[in-house]
């Protein structure tokens, strides 16, 4: 039944495209890198094999951190579970998702699996200076720091050389946020409760 609803999404999709003249990308080998699949999944390659679009994970999902794709996988990935990271983040201890999936398309992890899962990494956005608090304005922000479960964003103080007005060359010291890769797994706290949006999650 499931298979069917998605199959007739996929359809409505793709008749769309050639009533206007275009031709639908065949993305049944191909996940762009920055598409993000839920912890278990081991990729949207992977998910679209078993996932049948049955949206379980995303109704349980405590965060809401999941959301069903509409095109992110391409039109056949259509209803599969996907991160958004704007509308919440990545559970450490939160394993439901694999715990409800029918399929196995998410596998069941235990806690010390999970923790261990790595689905991306944060990273600092283009123009980040510009909108980071702590480093623009001096703000003791370190929302970032405080949310992450992995402890692997740390808002350390630099000392950096700027110049003047005049061209002359000065020490300031700035705070900024700094991202342990080693330890971040790309759970996407810290993106989610940036108010600058200065910290993004990129897919592996």
């Amino acid at each position: 039944m499931e298979m069917r609803r998605r199959g007739f999404l996929i359809g409505a999709v793709a008749g769309a495209c050639a009533a206007v003249g275009g031709e639908a990308e065949d993305a049944r080998e191909r996940v762009p890198p920055a598409v993000i699949a839920p912890p278990g999944s081991d990729g949207g390659k992977r998910l679209r094999t078993r996932c049948t679009g049955c949206n379980l994970c995303v109704a349980k999902c405590p965060t809401k951190v999941l959301k069903a794709a509409t095109l992110e996988y391409g039109l056949a990935g259509t209803m599969m579970p996907v991160m958004d990271f704007s509308r919440g983040y990545c559970e450490k201890d939160c394993m439901l998702c694999g715990e409800v999936c029918p399929t196995g398309a998410i596998r069941r992890l235990t806690k010390e699996e999970k923790s261990k899962t790595k689905i991306g990494h944060a990273e600092l956005v283009e123009g980040w200076k510009g909108l980071c608090l702590a480093f623009k304005d001096g703000h003791p922000c370190a929302l970032c720091e405080k949310h992450c479960p992995y402890a692997a964003v740390k808002v350390v103080e630099e000392e950096v050389e700027e110049k003047s007005g005049e061209g002359k060359a000065r020490k300031k010291k700035v705070r900024l946020p700094k991202v342990d890769p080693d330890k971040c797994v790309g759970c996407g706290a810290c993106a989610h409760v940036c108010p600058a949006h200065a910290l993004a999650i990129q897919g592996l």
